[in-house]
């Protein structure tokens, strides 16, 4: 593709490689392809994949393709240095469909980051004495045998836990429940996968890594991208579509104890109780997210309405053991992600092979009004989101083209 001729949305597919290692073989069936969707979610610890191919060579057959492949696609947005390397294992083949004229066929292949294969056949049943950040990479390395990146933030307080059976990823969850932050309050932890490798991060530490490297992802709902010189340079930054999916509820915060909550923490040494009371309007200016982040409601709301109605939370402590910091920490957990799951914004936009999920993007939206003139900024929604999901779309044509829908939370209103 030369650059002369290069479009908004362009992509370079530098590589799709299947190899079966089984048989030591393998195909480059680019020219077959018909679309790729690549799924990123922090809510989810691996990658997914679909791979739609149409088949008039007979490769599902004779290469053959059963489900059992390894699957690697490089791809590059133009003008980007790097290229993005995603590597998956097929573990299935489905929806095979003979193709009107008779010349082949089209199927879709199913596909997982290797690590979740390992996953269903490595249960975890051992204990370990550590703080949560050693213990993450030990699964990853020694259950899931991976050689990926491992990113994370430091967690304190010495843990002694024995996994029953469980599964990697099920260990892995179990301990990022437990984590206590060793720098931020919230100790938000999340595990998941992208592109960079395996991530166990505070949502706080994304927000304050991201918000350094917003650099041009800044997405506009322009309605005319001709109207200016600007609009028209930028226009591979114009939202092609957007909605906000879930919006606030104030009471329902209140139920969830978003805004107040107590803990009771039970000493099995003293066999005795100590109640733990959490505001939010008293930690709230300390989560390093965004620097025009606004409390979800007034004190006086809060005051006269959310006061009341704490959720309460019951934890056991032995002060004769390493302290593990969960006492402090249950309720402003609760806290922060009831505040971030609140309010949703979905976008399609252009796509960028650079873009990954725990990324940093700053919308400007415009306000929600029925005028017919030029809308303006809205204050409220415009504002830095963090990225949650994300869909690559790749639609093969006369060339590559390349969308991606993702979603994106903010802090606060």
């Amino acid at each position: 593709m030369s650059k002369k001729n290069i479009e908004v949305g362009d992509v370079f597919v530098k590589r799709l490689l299947i190899s079966n290692k089984s048989i030591n073989a393998e195909i480059n069936p680019l020219d077959q392809l018909m679309g790729v969707d690549i799924w990123e979610d922090m809510a989810k610890p691996t990658l997914y994949a679909t791979f739609m191919m149409m088949d008039s060579i007979g490769m599902l057959e004779t290469f053959p393709i059963i489900g059992e492949e390894d699957v690697e696609i490089e791809i590059q947005t133009p003008g980007l240095e790097k290229s993005t390397l995603f590597k998956f294992k097929c573990f299935e083949v489905t929806n095979v469909q003979k193709i009107d004229n008779g010349k082949g066929v089209t199927f879709v292949m199913r596909c997982v980051s290797q690590e979740h294969l390992y996953n269903a056949t490595s249960p975890v049943s051992e204990g370990k004495t550590d703080i949560i950040s050693n213990m993450v990479p030990y699964f990853l390395q020694n259950y899931l045998h991976t050689e990926k990146k491992f990113i994370s933030d430091e967690t304190k307080g010495i843990h002694s836990i024995v996994f029953p059976r469980l599964s990697p990823l099920e260990s892995i969850d179990m301990l990022r429940q437990r984590a206590v932050s060793k720098e931020y309050p919230s100790s938000s932890y999340v595990f998941f996968e992208n592109q960079a490798g395996f991530n166990f991060k505070t949502v706080e530490g994304l927000f304050k890594e991201g918000l350094k490297n917003i650099g041009s992802r800044v997405f506009n709902a322009e309605q005319n991208t001709m109207a200016n010189k600007e609009a028209q340079a930028n226009s591979y930054r114009t939202l092609l579509d957007y909605q906000i999916i879930n919006r606030s509820d104030s009471v329902k915060k209140a139920q969830d104890g978003i805004y107040k909550a107590v803990t009771k923490v039970f000493d099995m040494s003293t066999k005795t109780f100590q109640l733990i009371e959490y505001q939010l309007k008293d930690s709230f200016k300390d989560f390093e997210t965004t620097a025009n982040k606004k409390m979800p409601n007034t004190t006086d709301f809060i005051n006269e309405f959310a006061s009341g109605v704490p959720k309460q939370f019951l934890t056991i402590k032995d002060t004769t053991r390493p302290e593990m910091y969960m006492d402090q920490a249950m309720a402003i957990k609760n806290s922060f992600a009831g505040l971030l799951n609140d309010d949703v914004t979905r976008i399609l936009i252009h796509g960028d092979t650079g873009l990954k999920v725990g990324d940093v993007i700053t919308l400007k939206l415009p306000q929600a009004d029925g005028m017919t003139k030029r809308k303006k900024q809205d204050s409220l929604t415009s504002s830095d989101y963090l990225v949650i999901r994300l869909r690559h779309m790749l639609t093969p044509s006369t060339k590559v083209k390349h969308q991606i829908a993702l979603d994106c939370v903010k802090m606060g209103i």
